[in-house]
């Protein structure tokens, strides 16, 4: 396109303020909320500077990247504003443009926010693309708007210029990792080590990591696992006009159709969650220019060693057997030929490798999906990228075995779900390790003379129902217990649940009108006998939910919870109707219907 065309184009947009506002989704993956919203701006539709990339890259040619940064600003800010969203609101700008917004920070506040929006709603993104020509000054100024209670975070984290440096002199509240480093990022081990290290360097410099452009399920569950907390991508939500979101259904979504690592109760449940590290056995690794010989010397003096570890700077890099250097050795003039070459050589170059925290389903699932005419007899475990034991499949083959045998043993028999015993160690491991969690008791109202009216196959299918309604509406972190009959318990893995609490008691109240007849609906309620055989009408079933947040726990066992959640569960049945009912300790308890 010619350079005239391109002026005229971009003075045209910048004339008419032509912009076009779309915000994407920050999502908190745990508690699979919005953290906030990235405004992204875009030219007019149809127009030759649609697209954002060519529009900045016109704006850049023509000088002019600032007057169209603050156009992007006004528009954004406008934008948001008729969105209602008290949620974060992220804004991308180059360094020459933050450097300007520093100067005239005054202007900033009253022109742009004019006391409708604070600026602890604002995080500035500064990326790392672009050149900063004054560095110490560009901090001055970074943190003289953080003063001012703006958010800073650096964007396209190991792209460009003076990320590192830039992060350690200003210390920003969120740092983002290029989209580059997160795709298939399952795959790639090298891009796992270089995450986990910024991970460290996160949790030292006290900031958040949010992981750019997650686009598949094994994606998200790997950067969850090396403890990143929020994402953006196409996975959790596309740009749209408004600031609203809800996480996807993962099972129905078609970008994850064909991934192996779907979310299941199974994965869910803490009981069941061995890890690999648990599994590990530290052998003595190997350098890559270690010779033949001297593996060959080490396994005939160690007949139990089968394979060892290929170990460059504390980073694996490959496994080399027994097998396939006895089977060199062996061989006529093996040892005079080969003794002195190394063991890089030779090494199996794609061994699989987890991340300690791996649970052993998952890594029993990936080594079963690997394309191999053989089973590997070991795999490698690493803690933040760096090697720190083998596995020997048989041992984890053996493990799976156990697991599902306990599984059989505690599960609920009519819903599957864990029963009393997982409910109790999962309870303890928790306090073991001061986490903060909260516990629902969730139990039905009116269900006994509902069984007794329509017989127990409907109210065991009633049951089966709510089971899958209570994973289906919390995290994949919550734990899903069934305690027998009516009553389940849900454990968060934090203390706030009143929301998660009040969209099961929603979802129910809808839900559950599929089990009665559209007379017994209009009617709303249904005939039966009290308990002392006297007959009566009963409303129709209702949800009770009793929460008790862990600070109440007075004891090191946690054997008052239980107690706690009876007397939780008992004031949520005080009503006829659905409702939510969390004791505090700073009044008597607070009731939510």
């Amino acid at each position: 396109m010619a350079p005239y065309s391109l002026k005229t184009s971009l003075d045209d947009i910048l004339a008419r303020n032509a912009i076009h506002t779309v915000l994407q989704p920050i999502v908190d993956l745990r508690s699979e909320s919005a953290l906030g919203f990235e405004a992204l701006s875009r030219g007019p539709s149809g127009h030759i500077l649609q697209r954002p990339d060519l529009m900045f890259q016109a704006a850049q040619q023509f000088d002019r990247v600032l007057e169209l940064d603050r156009a992007c600003l006004r528009t954004a800010l406008a934008h948001y504003l008729k969105q209602d969203n008290k949620a974060l609101l992220f804004l991308n700008f180059s360094p020459i443009t933050l450097l300007s917004l520093a100067d005239r920070a005054d202007e900033l506040i009253s022109e742009f926010l004019q006391d409708k929006i604070r600026p602890q709603q604002i995080v500035l993104e500064v990326s790392e693309r672009f050149p900063i020509i004054d560095l110490a000054e560009f901090v001055r100024q970074l943190n003289r708007l953080k003063a001012l209670g703006f958010g800073i975070a650096i964007d396209d984290l190991g792209t460009g210029y003076s990320g590192l440096k830039l992060w350690s002199e200003v210390q920003p509240d969120y740092v983002k990792i290029d989209r580059h480093f997160i795709h298939q990022v399952d795959q790639d081990t090298v891009k796992q080590s270089f995450i986990s290290s910024v991970v460290h360097l996160c949790k030292q410099l006290n900031c958040e990591i949010i992981a750019e452009g997650i686009e598949t399920l094994g994606e998200m569950n790997l950067v969850r696992s090396l403890g990143i907390h929020y994402g953006q991508g196409y996975l959790l939500a596309k740009p749209h006009a408004t600031a609203d979101f809800s996480m996807p259904n993962f099972e129905e979504d078609s970008l994850t159709k064909g991934t192996t690592d779907e979310l299941t109760q199974e994965q869910k449940t803490p009981y069941y969650k061995k890890t690999v590290d648990d599994l590990h056995e530290y052998i003595e690794p190997m350098s890559p220019t270690t010779s033949l010989r001297e593996a060959c010397d080490v396994f005939r003096e160690r007949s139990d060693l089968l394979s060892i570890p290929i170990v460059e700077n504390g980073f694996p890099i490959g496994l080399i057997h027994r097998w396939r250097v006895l089977e060199i050795f062996s061989a006529q003039y093996g040892r005079i030929l080969y003794e002195r070459e190394t063991t890089m050589d030779f090494m199996q170059q794609d061994p699989l490798i987890f991340d300690c925290s791996q649970e052993i389903e998952a890594a029993s699932k990936a080594i079963t999906a690997a394309e191999d005419n053989y089973l590997r007899q070991h795999f490698i475990v690493t803690d933040k990228g760096r090697y720190i034991g083998l596995v020997n499949t048989k041992n984890l083959l053996k493990s799976i075995t156990d697991i599902q045998m306990k599984k059989a043993r505690y599960a609920n028999p009519l819903t599957l779900l864990p029963g009393n015993v997982p409910i109790d160690e999962h309870i303890q491991r928790l306090l073991d390790q001061k986490q903060r969690f909260s516990l629902a008791y969730v139990d039905l109202n009116f269900f006994k003379p509902f069984n007794d009216q329509f017989g127990y196959r409907r109210g065991d299918a009633v049951l089966r129902w709510l089971g899958k309604l209570l994973e289906e509406q919390t995290s994949h972190s919550t734990f899903v217990g069934h305690v027998g009959g009516d009553d389940f318990v849900l454990i968060f893995e934090s203390e706030c649940m009143q929301q998660d609490c009040q969209n099961i008691i929603a979802k129910f109240s809808e839900g559950i009108k599929k089990f009665y007849s559209a007379e017994d609906l209009s009617e709303n309620y249904v005939n039966g006998t009290d308990r002392q055989g006297n007959p009566c009408r009963f409303n129709l079933l209702g949800l009770a939910i009793g929460g008790v947040p862990s600070y109440m726990i007075t004891t090191d066992d946690g054997a008052d919870i239980a107690v706690l959640a009876a007397k939780a569960k008992k004031l949520a049945k005080t009503s006829n109707q659905s409702q939510f009912v969390q004791l505090n300790s700073s009044t008597p308890l607070t009731l939510v219907n």
